[in-house]
């Protein structure tokens, strides 16, 4: 592989995982609640470590693989 060629896949991934920010949020955001986290609390104690940092973790992780991923058209 070029050295060309592993810059512009690093800087598609990059350029993935800064879109897939929003979403993510929004994913984590949703399980929270699903999973039963107070809307209106402001205490630390009802903070979820899953859904606050996992959920967005593995979609960043998610998305930064796809954009390093070789295009294998021909």
């Amino acid at each position: 592989m070029t050295r060309g060629g592993w810059c512009m896949r690093l800087m598609r991934a990059t350029v993935f995982a800064a879109v897939a920010v929003i979403p993510s949020i929004l994913l984590a955001l949703a399980a929270y609640l699903m999973l039963g986290g107070p809307s209106q609390s402001t205490e630390w104690e009802t903070w979820m470590y899953g859904p606050c940092y996992g959920v967005p973790g593995l979609c960043l992780a998610a998305a930064f693989a796809l954009g390093l991923r070789e295009d294998t058209e021909e």
